[in-house]
């Protein structure tokens, strides 16, 4: 018996010596194999120009996942077990490579990577500066700039460089009458631009509110077209609600118009006086086949028509429009030929008419949410809230009873909870949708973050956070334009749209610095829900639907600033 004592305390000794001396807790530590770690033994060429291949030679490196320096990842064009073929990224630094493989598991290499640049240089200077906004450079290898100045002040790229052009900002650096830009590129010799003239930013306003013209809940006003081609004519469900949709066997081509949608509000007209950018938007589909509709409008007893003809090139319209879906649309009326947009109307039709659909095709084509908005509509979906999105939540979906209005499309989410003790008790997010990114350019006049909300017979409320790279911005207040106060506004049973400037240099700081995200770099977005304002105990109600950015307000009930 003491022998084999003697033994057990042995083996104990044995096996806490050999788990003191472990200096790495791997992957598998809870089982039994061996799950191995990459190892680079060389590297093919440790001065790699940007955009070079090279190659990686070593041991288990099948299994790699990622190859980096920092945040800079390489592009894996071919892995075996013992070499990885990489491409060195154009934005990179110097540093050491670490691979990590499908076991999480991380070798970093004792050799430093010194990357070679190409030089940057700037064949086109901006005319001039508009005070406040971004510019653009365009050359050779812009992306290899090293810095930027304004007036000798640090100006930041505006979302991401290519080789041939970037964006820069002036927001935040003190401009007089004149600049002077310079360049230095991480390779390659400094410029400098000629001396510039600093004028007023142009092209930057509030929009004012967006005039709905039919979103077809009730069946629409229409006048007889012309030709008498045989043509059905239905008011079923669409997008938001109901659609309107014309279809006929054949296409009648430029014979005649198959029905007429008008609108004078009532005899009042409308007056888009105070409008900036005035724009035809409205959602279109024609479910795989052609159609084709163009607006009619009435400016002083006069009435001419228009067409759609792929302006500014963002459509492929050619008097005939062809989507597998629905799709939003947006037309600069002014650019199409009423020179006279901006000023009291009498009344705004659509033509529904073959136009480049001929006999030898079936037409069909359906329109929900026509509008009038001040600019293009630039939607970049977030949510559409047909299947959960990253939230941690026990969403359901249509969970809610006697609501009435729109959503959209067959489903909506729902959140149902009892609001604790705590009624800013932290619960979750009903949504969390990475990797978004929002184009500066299209988006250089304003951002507003658009949803449907429905708070059924109670009240909900619902926080809006972004986050990149450790830096994170949360608006909580929601917006005070609907009454809303920390919760929403009860909506007594009825869906309501919220257009909300998405102004995050204003939102609450919840860690990192606000001023550092850049929309046009990958961030987070996502919602989350409260008790907020709030009584305690109170069975709330959160229904939502269909998040999107837009440049001008969805909601047309919105008034401007």
């Amino acid at each position: 018996m003491k022998n084999i004592v003697s033994k057990l305390i042995l083996i104990s000794t044995i096996i806490m010596v050999v788990s003191g001396c472990k200096k790495e807790e791997p992957f598998s530590k809870d089982y039994d194999i061996n799950l191995p770690a990459a190892i680079v033994t060389s590297i093919s060429d440790d001065k790699p120009f940007v955009g070079d291949t090279i190659t990686l030679s070593g041991e288990n490196l099948l299994t790699a996942q990622t190859v980096s320096i920092g945040a800079y990842n390489f592009t894996i064009v071919d892995k075996k077990d013992n070499s990885l073929t990489l491409i060195v990224p154009r934005v990179i630094d110097a540093g050491f490579i670490t691979v990590v493989n499908a076991y999480k598991r991380s070798f970093t290499t004792e050799v430093s990577l010194q990357p070679q640049f190409y030089p940057a240089v700037i064949t086109t200077w901006p005319s001039e500066i508009q005070r406040g906004k971004a510019f653009i450079l365009k050359g050779e290898n812009i992306d290899l700039i090293k810095e930027v100045k304004v007036n000798g002040k640090l100006s930041s790229i505006v979302g991401s460089a290519t080789p041939t052009q970037a964006s820069f900002a002036t927001a935040g650096i003190e401009l007089g009458e004149t600049a002077v830009i310079d360049v230095t590129p991480k390779a390659g010799e400094k410029q400098t631009s000629p001396l510039l003239t600093v004028i007023a930013p142009i092209d930057t306003y509030t929009p004012q509110q967006s005039l709905m013209l039919w979103d077809f809940e009730t069946p629409p006003a229409t006048t007889e077209g012309w030709g008498g081609s045989p043509f059905t004519a239905t008011n079923g469900p669409g997008f938001f609600g109901k659609e309107y949709k014309v279809y006929s066997a054949a296409g009648n081509g430029w014979n005649g118009c198959y029905i007429r949608l008008t609108n004078d509000n009532g005899g009042n007209g409308f007056d888009l006086s105070a409008y900036n950018k005035p724009h035809i938007t409205f959602l279109v589909n024609t479910y795989g086949k052609k159609g084709y509709v163009n607006p009619a409008i009435t400016i002083g007893g006069t009435e001419s028509d228009k067409h759609f003809t792929g302006q500014g090139g963002q459509y492929s319209d050619n008097y005939m429009i062809m989507t597998e879906g629905w799709e939003w649309r947006s037309y600069d009326l002014e650019a199409m030929g009423w020179a006279d947009i901006i000023g009291k109307l009498d009344k705004i039709d659509m033509w529904f008419r073959g136009g480049n659909v001929g006999e030898g095709d079936e037409f069909e084509i359906a329109l929900d949410q026509v509008m009038i908005t001040d600019g293009p509509l630039t939607p970049t979906l977030i949510w559409d809230a047909e299947e959960p999105a990253g939230g941690d939540l026990p969403i359901t979906f249509n969970g809610g009873t006697g609501l009435t209005g729109y959503s959209q499309g067959p489903k909506y989410a729902s959140y149902l909870y009892t609001v604790g003790s705590d009624t800013w008790a932290w619960l979750g997010n009903i949504m969390a949708v990475g990797n978004l990114t929002l184009d500066p350019m299209a988006y250089s006049n304003g951002i507003y973050i658009n949803f449907l909300v429905n708070t059924g017979d109670s009240e909900g409320y619902a926080g809006i956070q972004v986050e990149q790279n450790g830096n994170k911005a949360a608006n909580q207040k929601l917006d005070p334009a609907y009454g809303d106060n920390y919760k929403f506004k009860p909506t007594n049973g009825a869906w309501e749209w919220r257009s909300m400037k998405f102004d995050i240099a204003s939102w609450d700081n919840w860690g990192g610095t606000i001023g550092d995200i850049n929309l046009a770099e990958p961030f987070n977005l996502s919602v989350y829900a409260r008790g907020g304002n709030i009584a305690s105990g109170v069975n709330a109600q959160l229904h939502m639907d269909y998040f999107c950015f837009t440049t001008v307000p969805l909601d047309p009930n919105l008034k401007p600033e």
